[in-house]
């Protein structure tokens, strides 16, 4: 049975009990069982560096350790000690075989539910290779949209393209989401296009899902932006038109749903919104424009009509 310790879980069949790597104790039992956990966590494959589990720490097994630890954002000594869970933690959930499966929770949000539910699905599993299937995308894991504009994405839409690393580790902390998978996930900053296919190779099994409840309160945070957005490109487009108050709450959540999928015309639809028109609007939908999602406007008609 696992237990908590300074809030990390700890399983103890990888409780350490003497100190691994430079100037340790280096017990063979302990190290045995930290080369373990690095060899079952692609270290082979991602530094092309192999790892014998011989229970002898040398300087592969050191290097390895700072590996991680750099990769983590820790500091690379080059040591663990039996204080050090969160380093054994980590890299129990990056592990292939005992990453744990989040097969239910919620799929309700605050405000956007049209938006949510249209920017990903939740029945595929996530296995590796991590190779998705067609459009919608299993979204608890990470994902590219297959759109030269798009970044590597996580949850319902959250694009780190244009985030910065700071902003992509705070907002998913702020999430819920664990240390390790948020500093993981910010290395994706400023990626975009094909970049991102072999970001999600390497890192995908690594950061593997995060939970339900992570996902609806990631969307939550970022989707507030997006409301405030629309008010405001509203009420300085439109300022003798339909009062933003009295726009239909169908009319806002199309709205709020092209300027989350980037709308570079917000402006224009704003305009054809304050006439009160939704025939207009419909006809807009359909009309040919830059980063069109033909297959989101067949559902943004459809959730106006």
């Amino acid at each position: 049975m696992a237990f908590r310790y300074q809030g990390v879980t700890v399983f103890p069949s990888d409780r350490l009990y003497s100190s691994v790597g430079a100037c340790g104790t280096n017990d063979p039992s302990d190290v045995a069982k930290v080369q373990q956990l690095i060899a079952a966590v692609q270290y082979g494959f991602l530094t092309g560096r192999h790892l014998n589990v011989t229970g002898q720490c040398d300087f592969a097994t050191i290097e390895a350790i700072r590996w991680y630890q750099s990769l983590l954002n820790m500091s690379p000594s080059g040591i663990i000690s039996p204080v050090d869970v969160a380093f054994i933690e980590a890299l129990h959930r990056m592990g292939p075989y005992w990453r744990p499966a989040n097969t239910q929770g919620t799929l309700r949000v605050e405000q956007g539910q049209f938006t949510f539910d249209n920017e990903g699905c939740d029945y595929l599993p996530a296995v590796p290779p991590f190779r998705q299937h067609k459009y919608p995308y299993f979204s608890r894991i990470l994902h590219w949209p297959q759109t030269p504009y798009s970044g590597v994405t996580i949850g319902r839409g959250f694009d780190m393209g244009n985030r910065s690393r700071g902003e992509i580790y705070s907002t998913l902390k702020y999430a819920g989401s664990e240390d390790y998978k948020a500093e993981l996930c910010s290395r994706a900053a400023n990626l975009k296009g094909r970049s991102c296919v072999s970001f999600i190779e390497t890192y995908g099994p690594m950061v593997g899902e995060i939970t339900h409840q992570q996902q609806v309160n990631l969307f939550n945070i970022s989707f507030k932006t997006y409301v405030s957005s629309a008010e405001r490109i509203y009420s300085r487009v439109s300022p003798r038109g339909l009062p933003w108050a009295f726009v239909e709450q169908k009319v806002k959540d199309v709205f709020y749903d092209t300027l989350y999928q980037g709308n570079t015309a917000a402006g224009k639809m704003a305009e054809i919104i304050s006439q009160g028109k939704k025939a207009e609007l419909v006809k807009w939908l359909n009309s040919v424009r830059p980063n069109k999602d033909a297959r989101r406007d067949v559902a943004r008609i459809a959730w106006l009509q």
